[in-house]
């Protein structure tokens, strides 16, 4: 599986939705894996806690597997709050630290889901050479995620209310999109 971030400028390609929604961002400052020049870019927001999108990052992982022509954004939208917030700062935190753990923190964090708990959370970050006690901590502080908040912004504009939501290319498809419906609209 290829995990990269792109040395574009989002700004600089604009050609569907999915780009179109980005396009503010400095592609350092949000997650992203999959080809630096894909034929499909899916925008993702989720939340750590929802269950259906930790079958969303099941199936998104296996696509990339399968389609080296698909890049995934990860936008953190940690809707249910508390320890999803909390979560969401760990996971940007990573991504700005060593962006190529974040693809492994994000699938499993996703895989804790409504159980996730701060041990568990500490544990995956200690787990995965991070001092996950100081991340948390850090995390935990009263401090705002400007990414974070951003994404919520272009989540309203969108009326984009519940995870997951998932923008490809110019389609937004609310709720989960099964592996098989996604390997439909790549393979065509």
């Amino acid at each position: 599986m290829v995990l990269s971030f792109t040395n574009t400028h989002f700004a600089e390609d604009q050609s569907n939705l999915a780009k179109f929604l980005i396009r503010n961002f400095d592609p350092l400052e949000v997650p992203t894996v999959g080809s630096n020049d894909p034929d499909y870019v899916i925008v993702e927001f989720f939340d750590y806690r929802c269950g259906y999108c930790g079958k969303q990052a099941y199936d998104y992982a296996k696509l990339l597997e399968s389609h080296k022509n698909v890049q995934i954004i990860y936008l953190e939208f940690p809707i249910f709050g508390g320890i999803s917030e909390t979560a969401s700062k760990l996971a940007m935190n990573v991504w700005q630290q060593k962006p190529d753990s974040y693809f492994q923190i994000h699938n499993e964090f996703m895989k804790l889901g409504a159980k996730m708990k701060k041990n568990d959370l500490i544990k995956l970050l200690n787990k995965n050479g991070f001092d996950g006690e100081i991340m948390y901590s850090q995390a935990e502080s009263g401090d705002k995620n400007i990414i974070i908040e951003s994404n919520s912004i272009i989540a309203r504009n969108l009326v984009i209310r519940g995870t997951p939501a998932s923008i490809v290319n110019d389609t937004l498809f609310p709720g989960y999109v099964q592996l098989p419906t996604l390997q439909e609209i790549i393979n065509q």
